[in-house]
């Protein structure tokens, strides 16, 4: 049988829908409060200051897991109802943290978190660190 044949049993026939298991991250109350008294303030700021823009910078780390949990986008079931299962992980599994940071300026270089080439847990020291690089980075744009 072949794949469209064997999908479209599963849709028109059985009536099963393919499903990903998503992973959500809870938004309490105080949280969006906490968002939207930033975003206010992040206004406030753009209307005093026409450059502050171009002064701002983002940042983020992210955290690339190395373990070998299944991948959200391939990982599909069949149901004819969406599923209420949901992807679990270990706590402190082995991973690499990269950091970056964007402005109307330019692209600072991701940065490796990392002690002797090794992934490891982001402290305030390593944090520290990651800064001072970052403010080294600004000299040269």
């Amino acid at each position: 049988m072949s794949r469209e044949t064997c999908r479209r049993v599963l849709v028109n026939d059985i009536r099963d829908y393919p499903y990903r298991i998503q992973t959500l991250q809870t938004l309490t109350a105080s949280a969006k409060k906490q968002r939207r008294a930033m975003a206010v303030k992040m206004l406030e700021k753009i209307e005093e200051t026409s450059s502050f823009l171009n002064f701002l910078w983002t940042s983020d780390e992210a955290h690339f897991h190395l373990d070998e949990n299944a991948n959200s986008k391939t990982n599909v079931f069949w149901r004819s109802s969406r599923p209420n299962e949901v992807a679990t992980k270990p706590l402190h599994s082995l991973k690499c943290t990269v950091w970056a940071a964007i402005s109307a300026r330019g692209i600072i270089r991701p940065i490796f978190i990392e002690e002797s080439g090794a992934a490891v847990t982001d402290t305030k020291e390593r944090y520290v660190e990651v800064l001072k690089t970052f403010n080294s980075e600004l000299q040269t744009i």
